[in-house]
């Protein structure tokens, strides 16, 4: 399951932690040695190119131009740096009769995603101000590229704040520095290739939560003594809106006006010097900005007691299966409900990556769907459902047994959704830990940038994220935390 909305509105009215301070005077570098070397390793698109489909190598130079659009590229791109150091943010040229997006509103996104680079590469930018310049222009390349005119700006914004929680670079060579598909090209060249290793039981064993891990955590630990499924929904009940923080009475057919909410989460902004938080799905200032979005009322329920009365907890299998896993990756999607957030689909892998289970669950008898969550859970429709929770649960017991192992990704809302009671199990959570330690989490997008030089969830507001992707992330994950604690090991 994703966790960076149910993190993003559990730690968004948190004091921010510092990434980083700026120093009070800038490294040197070598000025001349350095730009001319890094001019060589970091190339960008020339913006009078924009308006062409390019392919891009490694190196960010063009693939499929012919000789003399590779000289105009070239001869353009040394320029605008050159143009850059004197000028600031890159200036934008490209056909406006061709770009798909207004260049005003290209150009507005392209000064901030430069600024946001800037800051991140506020250690050598002086001496070097030529990288986030590229960096920049090929960065807004790359997404407009993806986008659509309805889609840039969005994409645009999640890019920027994406840039921000990077790791700060102390030189040019560090991880951070580059457009995304410059970085990942360059971890992939570094990175083992996962799917030829397969993970074993004695792999994971000595990574196996703690009790104590997981009550700090808030795992679900044992079976609620009362009865389970005395609430099986709340319709026409008040409750406070999982999103716009107001109360109201939850319905399913309340229409998509009644909400008025922001879908992304606070983030810093600098500009003109200045830093201040804003919103990340649409820029505007925190928190005094309208909701950029209509849509239904919601609500979500975290305590076990809560969700135990909609829908009982129960202990994994006890039986042994000759089809029980040893280790199962597991990632679910939720929808909301009149029964709170519901699980709405549910995959699991093999310790080969192979995806042995993916399934969409149908509502309990007498609950409704309120929205389908799809920017964050990928799902559109239940009606092709064939089983509900319970099914659900009845059919992993096949795959889940006493001693299989499970992996997730902040896997206790795994279980919670699926009300399951399992203690054998590895989070990449805590293999991964935040460095501002709880309740800050990474994301299993950004830990899959990083670590796997791959990009997961970037089905935006139609596609949404989808749970078997998510599932493999997290399982190369962990393949990744093994093969490299074994290369530690003297």
């Amino acid at each position: 399951m994703n966790t960076d909305e149910s993190i993003a509105k559990s730690t968004s009215s948190l004091p921010q932690p510092v990434i980083g301070k700026r120093p009070a005077s800038p490294l040197s570098f070598p000025a001349t040695e350095s730009r001319s070397k890094s001019s060589k390793r970091t190339h960008s698109p020339s913006p009078a190119l924009l308006s062409t489909s390019v392919t891009f190598s490694a190196t960010g130079y063009p693939t499929n131009l012919s000789s003399r659009q590779k000289s105009s590229f070239s001869t353009s791109a040394s320029s605008s740096a050159s143009d850059s150091e004197n000028r600031g943010p890159p200036k934008l040229v490209a056909n406006p009769m061709t770009s798909k997006v207004p260049l005003a509103t290209r150009q507005a996104m392209l000064t901030i995603m430069y600024d946001a680079f800037k800051d991140l590469y506020h250690t050598f930018h002086p001496a070097l101000p030529v990288i986030a310049h590229n960096d920049a222009l090929a960065q807004e390349a790359e997404v407009y590229a993806k986008s659509n005119k309805a889609t840039y700006k969005n994409a645009m914004i999640t890019s920027i704040a994406a840039i921000k929680k990077r790791p700060i670079p102390n030189a040019p060579s560090h991880p951070s520095v580059g457009s995304d598909a410059t970085r990942a090209q360059r971890a992939v060249k570094k990175t083992p290739n996962h799917d030829s290793y397969t993970l074993s039981r004695n792999d994971v064993e000595p990574l196996l939560l703690k009790e104590e891990t997981m009550r700090l955590y808030r795992f679900p630990m044992e079976v609620p003594s009362v009865q389970g499924g005395t609430r099986p929904h709340s319709y026409g009940e008040e409750f406070l809106c999982d999103r716009c923080g107001e109360r109201a009475v939850i319905k399913h057919d309340d229409g998509l006006q009644s909400c008025q909410f922001h879908w992304g989460r606070p983030i810093k902004s600098s500009a003109g010097g200045q830093t201040n938080k804003i919103y990340a799905c649409c820029s505007a200032p925190f928190p005094s900005s309208p909701g950029c979005q209509f849509g239904p009322h919601v609500f979500v329920e975290k305590a076990i007691e809560e969700l135990h009365s909609r829908h009982p907890f129960t202990q994994s299998t006890s039986v042994e299966r000759s089809t029980n896993l040893e280790i199962a990756t597991i990632d679910c999607e939720g929808v909301y409900t009149t029964q709170g957030m519901s699980v709405a689909r549910v995959s699991v892998c093999d310790a080969d990556g192979k995806v042995v289970f993916d399934e969409l669950v149908r509502p309990d008898d007498g609950v409704e769907v309120i929205d389908f969550n799809t920017r964050f859970s990928g799902v559109t429709s239940l009606s092709s459902a064939d089983l509900d929770l319970e099914g659900i649960r009845r059919a992993l017991d096949a795959l889940i047994g006493p001693q299989t192992v499970i992996i997730g990704h902040a896997v206790e809302n795994d279980l919670m959704m699926l009300r399951m009671i399992h203690h054998r199990l590895v989070d990449t959570i805590i293999l991964y830990p935040s460095p501002f330690g709880l309740p800050y989490k990474r994301s299993l997008r950004a830990l899959a940038s990083e670590y796997l030089g791959r990009s997961i969830q970037t089905g935006g507001e139609t596609a949404g994220h989808s749970s078997t992707e998510d599932a493999l992330a997290t399982l190369d994950l962990v393949k990744h935390h093994v093969r490299d604690r074994s290369r530690k090991k003297p």
